[in-house]
């Protein structure tokens, strides 16, 4: 038996079929969460389809959006790990950031680190990846050869093709937290605050404001 009916029994309307579809809709948003807390899936977009599979989600209708799923995983791992549980996950997540961009900053006086993006905001939950902006001449060549002499792993490197240009970019993990930094030379005069393609605001923190988080969820 299929775990959601196609058609309305009782022809009550638009109504009842918006509310059902709700309830499907939230179905599936748990169920992708679940698959990724338990590390079964890389992705949230994998994670609703194999979702909507197992739970024979209507394909005519459409998936719920990205936030629904986090706010499930949130809340899913806020119940394993308990408030102080859950603050020391954020405090450890948002540490791997701090760490690379003061050695960034550390190796390279000029270049100014920012974490942009769902993690400054300290939403670290549903894989979340760290996304750094690194505003600086120095080449991704040079930031990755720095990054392995800290006991990195070696970067994979690829290119974004933004509002503001095509950027340079690495890819790594760190204690299995993915991390990508891009380059934003300083002449490019790309605003941290603003995503790169859809030209939103969006959170961003440098150093400084980093820091300031961790010491939020140390308390």
């Amino acid at each position: 038996m299929d775990a959601f009916r196609d058609h309305d029994d009782d022809g009550d309307g638009d109504g009842e079929t918006y509310r059902r579809e709700a309830v499907q809709q939230d179905a599936v948003a748990r169920e992708a969460a679940r698959l990724i807390e338990t590390g079964s899936v890389e992705s949230i977009g994998s994670a609703l389809r194999q979702a909507a599979e197992r739970l024979k989600y209507p394909a005519d209708q459409p998936l719920p959006g990205h936030g629904r799923v986090r706010k499930h995983a949130q809340m899913m791992a806020m119940q394993e790990l308990g408030d102080d549980g859950y603050r020391a996950y954020t405090r450890g997540v948002l540490t791997i950031a701090e760490e690379v961009m003061t050695a960034l900053e550390t190796a390279f006086p000029d270049l100014r680190a920012h974490l942009v993006g769902r993690a400054a905001d300290a939403k670290v939950d549903a894989g979340v990846t760290l996304y750094i902006r690194a505003s600086t001449d120095e080449s991704t060549g040079v930031m990755a050869e720095l990054l392995v002499q800290f006991g990195y792993e070696e970067p994979t490197f690829d290119t974004a093709e933004t509002a503001y240009g095509r950027f340079s970019r690495l890819r790594f993990e760190d204690d299995g937290q993915p991390v990508v930094i891009t380059r934003c030379p300083p002449n490019a005069r790309v605003p941290m605050d603003v995503d790169l393609y859809s030209q939103r605001s969006m959170p961003a923190l440098d150093l400084v404001g980093v820091r300031r988080l961790i010491s939020a969820h140390a308390e």
